[in-house]
């Protein structure tokens, strides 16, 4: 039977309680985006080797399995495996000497650390973004870039409908998901399986779904449409909110120390 929601976490909200789920979301959200410029300028092993010890940390004290992010990741560290193969065969840059080589396809040892830091940077980027998702949940993600972002609406950029409009797509990630799942097992029912066969074999099976999958998606898409014009949803810096967000101490020395030791990874 195909399971994809046990295997995909991304957009996924786990709560344990922890002392991470307890921390602002707009210190979390600024954390992250701190976390995602220093993966930019962090450019060899030892360094990225230092940033993702603070993550697998902060990962532990969420409380949130290294196993089950491992199992809801593995399609996306497949595919990373499959593009990084591809950039150490096709390596353009110059390389002293090559470990093998026949014809275009080349391996070396400067392709491999380019490799290496490459697929380093990308699987920081995901773990950031993911962690952040699975102990921020939604409501407070779309309060906190609200206030994060509200001194651009002095230059009438529309902060709210844009917040809405990223905090929507990353909903309707598990949605989609779902929905595939729910297909595949109407689909396996009728005795078309899902779990038999090789990889194109599957790959083809889960292809014809995508159609019904996007016309399902803009269906629910048109029913939220309609239920947020009923409720006369109107976004607007005059909205007011349940929950009011205040950042302790605490807080802002988490804040403090992910900077210094992104610094730190930085400058080592």
């Amino acid at each position: 039977m195909l399971e994809l929601q046990r295997n995909v976490v991304f957009g996924q909200f786990v709560d344990t309680g922890s002392v991470v789920h307890r921390v602002d979301a707009r210190v979390k959200i600024a954390a992250a985006a701190l976390c995602i410029v220093a993966s930019f300028l962090i450019d060899d092993l030892l360094g990225f080797g230092l940033a993702l010890a603070l993550v697998v940390g902060i990962q532990a004290l969420s409380r949130i399995p290294l196993g089950f992010f491992l199992r809801g990741s593995a399609f996306f560290f497949g595919f990373l495996v499959f593009i990084l193969v591809f950039q150490v065969l096709f390596y353009t840059g110059e390389a002293s000497g090559y470990l093998w080589r026949w014809g275009i396809l080349s391996v070396s040892a400067e392709g491999l650390y380019t490799a290496g830091v490459l697929g380093l940077r990308v699987v920081f980027l995901y773990y950031i973004t993911t962690l952040l998702m699975l102990t921020t949940s939604l409501v407070d993600l779309t309060n906190g870039l609200e206030l994060l972002l509200s001194p651009l609406q002095k230059i009438r950029v529309p902060v709210n409908e844009l917040v809405l409009v990223f905090v929507i797509a990353v909903k309707f990630v598990p949605i989609f998901i779902e929905e595939m799942e729910r297909l595949a097992r109407a689909q396996t029912a009728r005795g078309v399986p899902f779990d038999e066969g090789g990889a194109v074999t599957r790959a083809r099976r889960l292809g014809r779904l995508l159609v019904p999958i996007f016309i399902n998606g803009f269906a629910r898409a048109d029913t939220l449409t309609t239920a947020m014009h009923t409720r006369s949803y109107r976004g607007g810096r005059n909205r007011t909110k349940l929950r009011v967000m205040k950042a302790g101490p605490p807080d802002w020395l988490a804040l403090a120390l992910v900077t210094a030791w992104m610094l730190a990874a930085w400058q080592l």
